[in-house]
């Protein structure tokens, strides 16, 4: 059984913007393996997006190949990447997106493919949360990210994505964040951030810029 479970191989990504041609991602070769927690860093502006975008199976790359478990993505159909999407991977954002009318419990119960509630509770005790009726506009920011991340948990995906989860976080909130993916073993994480003091929450680092990827 391999222990790579997200490779990118050349990786190129290209944009098409008012009749010019923008390169996001440029040869990028890199692997995540099972369980290995991963941050990305690097200016606004440097592709950590469109890495995330096309680790989802989002976007497809321009050029290269992305494989997941061993097996390409780039022949992929919709219905197959969709598949792969709901029952593999699971997405952090910037901002938690959270449906105002619904508690906290139902904002985590709604992606779910089963209708086992028990895995919500669970995984709101996990990410330290309580009171779980009450509604997102009664929510700090950093409880709203937490309930994001529980959200994002709820169908057991083996890879977790962040997209600058904590961008909008005071110190102290990132770091309570930080903490509670740094608990979780059994999932492989890619973050991404502006901020390279994060690199002592994770096991394997990388430096991004103007679309080429670099380890610390």
């Amino acid at each position: 059984m391999t222990t790579k479970l997200l490779t990118f191989k050349e990786v190129n990504k290209v944009y098409e913007k008012g009749g010019m041609s923008v390169s996001a991602l440029r040869n990028l070769s890199f692997t995540l393996s099972l369980g290995t927690h991963t941050l990305v860093s690097g200016p606004s502006g440097a592709g950590k997006t469109s890495l995330i975008h096309l680790a989802g199976l989002i976007q497809k790359p321009s050029a290269g190949d992305i494989s997941f478990k061993g097996i390409s993505t780039l022949d992929l159909n919709e219905n197959q990447r969709a598949k792969m999407i709901r029952n593999e991977v699971g997405f952090i954002f910037r901002r938690a997106n959270l449906l105002p009318h619904l508690t906290i419990l139902e904002n985590v119960l709604l992606p779910m493919v089963s209708s086992e509630g028990g895995k919500a509770k669970e995984l709101l005790e996990q990410v330290e949360l309580d009171d779980w009726n009450r509604f997102p506009p009664d929510l700090s920011m950093e409880e709203e990210q937490k309930v994001a991340l529980a959200r994002s948990l709820v169908n057991n995906p083996s890879l977790l994505l962040g997209d600058e989860p904590t961008a909008d976080l005071d110190l102290k909130a990132t770091e309570n964040f930080l903490e509670i993916l740094e608990k979780m073993k059994n999932i492989t994480i890619l973050l991404t951030s502006s901020e390279d003091s994060l690199q002592k929450f994770f096991q394997e680092t990388y430096r991004l810029k103007y679309g080429i990827i670099e380890p610390y």
